[in-house]
């Protein structure tokens, strides 16, 4: 098995806040005139010091970032948002993977409210029902939401498909943001996060 090592750079298309003591993604896309291009997974496995996973392949001259950013939780306590994040097609599409030690509830109302935060953030989206899943073989919870946003005169289609997951007092969540003219899938939503691997 081979191991891409991160690249510790901060991603300019991201942006992370905690909300309702949630784990939350919103993305802002530099939107260019572009054909539809479909999703090729990498042959290699990449590496984080607490995971691994594969990635697409990147665009050119780009690979996965590293990020982290201290965030303060509802108690008052202050934690460590990490942050590994792949933007493709021109920033279009996103996939990520965000954990943090916030000692959050884990049971079914509890994801789902982390859900509900991170699905907050997103512009005009239009969630659908959440349901049980899996994250690195612990329970998860998963939702798809639409949602629309502009940039400059111009107005996108996007869908979110996310899982988020409590490994002790660890919060994992893993996104993938495919914009509609894209041929970014739920299929390629779900290969992602069930190759992702805790250790």
């Amino acid at each position: 098995m081979t191991f891409q090592k991160p690249r510790f750079q901060k991603p300019r298309f991201v942006r992370l806040t905690i909300a309702f003591l949630t784990l939350a993604v919103a993305a802002g896309f530099t939107q260019n005139a572009a054909m539809p291009q479909n999703v090729e997974f990498s042959t290699t496995t990449y590496e984080a010091p607490a995971f691994y996973a594969t990635f697409p392949v990147p665009d050119k001259d780009k690979g996965v970032t590293y990020s982290s950013q201290n965030v303060t939780l509802k108690s008052g306590a202050t934690a460590v948002m990490n942050t590994y994040a792949l933007s493709l097609h021109n920033d279009f599409d996103a996939f990520l993977i965000i954990y943090c030690d916030a000692n959050l509830q884990g049971d079914t109302a509890g994801l789902d409210i982390m859900l509900d935060g991170a699905i907050a953030t997103l512009e005009n989206a239009k969630p659908g029902p959440k349901t049980d899943s899996t994250f690195s073989g612990f329970r998860a919870r998963a939702v798809v939401a639409t949602s629309t946003y502009t940039s400059g005169q111009t107005t996108g289609h996007r869908t979110t498909y996310e899982r988020i997951t409590v490994q002790g007092t660890r919060v994992w969540q893993a996104l993938v943001l495919c914009d509609k003219t894209t041929n970014c899938t739920e299929a390629d939503a779900n290969r992602f996060f069930n190759s992702i691997k805790i250790r």
